[in-house]
């Protein structure tokens, strides 16, 4: 093994240890925690507005930076309350029509509070 060899992991490690550090800081300091919620929720509300995939994605997102399983899993279903709140508004005056739907209303409001918290679960992993 060469120096650069030993120096080429020893920039790997520490990288990680930066990584694991900031995260740290972001699970456990309050100031860095509503600023990474500040930049998860609108990537996730876009990702969520590309496909329905992005709502499992945003509630991964949200629970990858919540201190405990628990803290992601309040998040993400206060994220998927968000998505409903602007779905509603994204439908304007029709909103009241779509309530009348209701096989598909219920399709919609379990669909965004059960996909984030799905996502959330991977918290539990890592």
């Amino acid at each position: 093994m060469t120096a650069t060899d030993r120096s080429d992991g020893d920039a790997g490690g520490d990288r990680e240890r930066t990584i694991d550090a900031a995260l740290e800081r972001v699970r456990t300091e309050p100031r860095s925690h509503w600023l990474a919620v500040l930049v998860v929720v609108p990537v996730g509300l876009f990702l969520a507005w590309l496909h329905w995939l992005g709502l499992v994605v945003a509630g991964a997102l949200v629970g990858f930076i919540s201190p405990t399983v628990w803290h992601g899993l309040a998040g993400s279903l206060g994220f998927g309350v968000l998505v409903l709140v602007a779905f509603a508004i994204g439908l304007g005056d029709s909103a009241w029509r779509v309530l009348e739907m209701t096989p598909a209303v219920y399709v919609t409001v379990a669909s965004a509070l059960g996909l984030p918290a799905l996502g959330a679960l991977f918290r539990g992993v890592v």
